[in-house]
């Protein structure tokens, strides 16, 4: 028995006041599917006795790739873990425990400052995308940085402050670049110098599907083990993620005619199968082997509600890959989509289920989405050098693009719904860019709005990225120049824009986004949202600062 990779925490969709629920994933060599490991899972109080009242589950199985031909062959195991809250925040620990007389686990040693929320508040979140680089210029960059996982080192600073801690890791995509696996096997160089119309019939090598699961487990493996960078807070703070392209391989789902490509199908299988197992904490198939999966026949769409004593909190994990894509009609007009129909009516089920639970609390909504809603605007006539540049699948990647201004307004436009008809406060979080930014969405849509309000507004939050080299001076200076950047104004009373960000409309370094929501200080004072960038160099005081609408009722 040997550990490939963790341990790894995972939050939980059922969460209260009065508990603390989420698992704790080991990735291993040498165990049987069949049977759990001999491990023990204990957690620890401040004087390293067993935690008293601590739920702990046998290890059940949560995805099995033993019979991958790599050296990363394993299957991975989850313990489901419920903590008592106290009325005040607590740091446990937890450590594996032979068991049966089997030998201890190598490279797993007690694991420290998991913060328990004291009952009754929401979490306090560390918020990040953009894990690495999406180019071997980009990972030079990187490696030749003096800290290449300095804001990964500040945010455990922060978390093993006493003061401190988070007790949610909000991943909004790009939690592992997979680009490299273009490079996994010479049948994939080989099918990169084709033309593309032979791209689109050249038949698949045998066992292809299995050698790519094999190289994608082996890059998490690779990219989430070590000392530094995420695995330190993957191991103490539970964990939500979305995903997004380089979790994939940059651009899927903007590469039109290509999404066709038998090639390009058995690369997204096999990135969803080790996304579900390493980012969604375990396969969705009954016997958690694995098995193909085909784009948009699933989604991703998560929702996760954490109740406290005066205000509740909901996020919404939208997923703007599974389902993006595009086809041609019998008419030949092309049609782009970004979120499937099925995405789509599983949101609105939550929605009318949220205005239903709506009652005497405050609420906040955190809807996180991969690409920002608002951000730099490019005319058609730039989409179209960028065609010609083999640079149009940056430009469908965006919200922003021609092609999707109408589904995005219908996002939108549900949000503002949601907002009114469950007397919430909405704020969007986002990744992508590699700067961070702040955007600010406005409606005097008389649907929209409350009684005696006359503009409803939906704050954004951009923050980008947290290893990734920013882009260079010349080169943002150029994409700004291309790009709109002054209010828009959108279908049905609606307006978006660009805020500063300190002394720029742009942060221009590497950055994470700590969030929490505040108790009242008072009788007359509302449990407000604080947002606020952590960069990696800047002094940045600056913080956003949602409050929600009174209680309905």
């Amino acid at each position: 028995m040997k550990k490939l990779l963790g341990p790894m925490l995972y939050m939980t969709d059922a969460q209260s006041t009065d508990t603390w629920t989420f698992s704790v994933n080991l990735y291993l060599s040498g165990t049987d599917p069949t049977k759990p490991p001999p491990l023990r899972l204990m957690f620890l109080d401040r004087d390293a006795q067993e935690l008293p009242g601590a739920v702990i589950t046998d290890p059940k199985l949560a995805a099995d790739f033993s019979a991958l031909k790599s050296p990363m062959a394993g299957v991975l195991w989850k313990w489901n873990v419920s903590l008592p809250r106290a009325p005040h925040p607590t740091r446990v620990a937890y450590r594996f425990v032979p068991v049966d007389g089997a030998t201890p686990l190598e490279g797993v040693d007690d694991v420290k400052d998991v913060v328990v929320p004291e009952r009754g508040t929401q979490p306090r979140a560390a918020f990040f995308s953009c894990n690495g680089g999406g180019s071997a210029e980009a990972w030079k960059a990187v490696s030749k940085m003096g800290h290449p996982f300095a804001c990964w080192e500040d945010m455990r600073e922060q978390h093993e402050d006493a003061t401190g801690g988070f007790h949610l890791l909000i991943g909004g995509g790009d939690q592992v670049y997979a680009d490299s696996i273009w490079y996994a096997s010479q049948e994939l160089v080989d099918f990169r110098k084709l033309s593309l119309e032979k791209k689109l019939i050249c038949e698949l090598p045998a066992h292809f599907h299995d050698d790519m699961v094999a190289r994608y487990v082996e890059l998490y493996c690779e990219r989430w083990s070590g000392t530094a960078g995420i695995a330190p807070m993957l191991a103490r703070v539970p964990g939500l993620f979305t995903w997004d392209d380089h979790d994939i391989f940059d651009g899927w789902g903007s590469h039109e005619k290509l999404q066709a490509s038998p090639w390009y199908r058995t690369l997204y299988s096999a990135a969803a199968l080790t996304f579900e197992a390493f980012q969604l904490g375990g396969l969705r198939t009954a016997d958690k082997t694995p098995r193909e999966r085909k784009p948009g026949e699933t989604h991703y769409l998560r929702t996760v509600r954490f109740t406290g004593d005066e205000c509740d909190l909901d996020v919404v994990m939208l997923d703007l890959r599974s389902g993006r894509t595009s086809r041609v009609k019998s008419t030949g007009k092309t049609e782009h989509v970004v979120m499937s129909e099925a995405q789509w009516s599983a949101l609105d089920t939550w929605r009318l289920e949220h205005q239903a639970s709506a009652g005497s609390k405050y609420r906040h909504v955190i809807v996180v989405s991969s690409v920002p809603l608002v951000h730099l605007r490019f005319g058609q006539a730039a989409e179209r050098v960028a065609g010609m540049m083999d640079l149009r699948d940056d430009m469908l990647d965006q919200w922003e693009s021609i092609v999707h201004r109408g589904e995005r307004t219908r996002l939108i436009m549900d949000l503002f719904r949601l907002a009114k008809e469950s007397c919430c406060a909405v704020t969007v979080i986002s990744g992508d860019v590699h700067v961070g930014a702040r955007g600010l969405i406005r409606s005097r849509n008389p649907e929209h709005l409350a009684p005696g309000v006359a503009e409803a507004a939906i704050e954004q939050v951009t923050s980008s990225a947290i290893v990734h080299p920013p882009p260079g001076m010349l080169e943002f200076l150029g994409m700004r120049t291309l790009a709109g950047e002054g209010v828009e104004d959108l279908p049905s009373f609606i307006q978006t824009e660009l805020l500063p960000v300190g002394a720029d409309h742009y942060l221009r370094e590497r950055n994470w986004l700590s969030l929490c929501v505040k108790r009242p200080t008072n009788a007359t004072s509302r449990p407000k949202l604080w947002l606020r960038w952590e960069t990696e160099h800047s002094p940045l005081s600056m913080q956003v600062v949602v409050e929600p609408p009174s209680p309905s009722r």
